[in-house]
């Protein structure tokens, strides 16, 4: 949850493939374009409006006002799955959310996930990521390798923070404020670097219990899944699900 200043809490999501076929294993980082769309239509019926990380700086500076059930959806990696399934289903419905892709633009799978035995999926090019800025997302770096931060010397930690920043400044000619940690692994030492290179939020998961108003640089997301049913989304948005989700982790 993101803590506004009038008290009010905003649920942060966060997805990584929105995809139109069957991920081997069901592996939990993909969920099928139906279910997506099904979720994403609850939202509105709920009378949710998602917003991005940029707007809610603006509510926290007083130059922006909050709807009345705001709401933040983060898609982890930047898969094409993003620009190509999800969004036309978030702009059909007038939504928006918040993309975090890599600096190094020589990375076009998620072959991190090879050791796992999961299928390769293919990741946004720089005109894929353009197109997805220009329909209203907002692009936040995810690091310049998606590195175990917390495993790297200290330089490497700045090289894997700094550079996609600036890299994705040049390409969208617009500051880049936001970061999420590749799978959500920190530390003070890395969180205290993040700020250092100017970010304004930073995105985890599984992190502790759902708060934003201690750490910017730590906020908690609900993750959503291959089996997540619907009283399951239903559960993770309109109750205190994360708090249940963390204690389960920890366990």
């Amino acid at each position: 949850h993101v803590a506004a200043r009038e008290g009010r809490r905003i649920q942060v999501l966060m997805y990584h493939r929105v995809t139109t076929e069957n991920c081997r294993q069901q592996h939990w980082t993909c969920v099928r374009e139906g279910e997506f769309r099904k979720q994403m239509m609850l939202l509105d019926r709920w009378g949710f409006t998602p917003i991005t990380l940029g707007e809610f700086a603006l509510v926290q500076r007083g130059k922006l006002n909050l709807p009345r059930r705001p709401i933040i959806i983060t898609f982890d990696d930047g898969y094409k799955d993003t620009l190509e399934v999800a969004a036309p289903i978030m702009r059909g419905l007038n939504m928006r959310g918040v993309a975090f892709v890599l600096g190094d633009r020589s990375i076009t799978t998620n072959r991190w996930d090879s050791l796992s035995g999961i299928d390769e999926a293919r990741l946004m090019c720089s005109e894929e990521i353009l197109e997805l800025h220009r329909l209203g997302f907002e692009i936040g770096a995810h690091s310049m390798t998606h590195a175990k931060l917390p495993s790297l010397a200290p330089k490497q930690v700045w090289n894997e923070l700094s550079r996609p920043k600036i890299l994705l400044e040049i390409l969208l000619n617009t500051p880049v404020r936001s970061f999420s940690y590749p799978y959500g692994l920190l530390n003070e030492a890395v969180k205290d670097m993040v700020k250092d290179a100017g970010y304004t939020y930073a995105c985890s998961v599984y992190t502790g219990p759902a708060l934003f108003a201690t750490s910017p640089f730590e906020i908690r997301r609900v993750a959503f899944t291959s089996n997540t049913s619907t009283l399951g989304f239903a559960s993770r948005v309109l109750l205190p699900y994360a708090r249940y989700q963390w204690a389960r982790w920890k366990a």
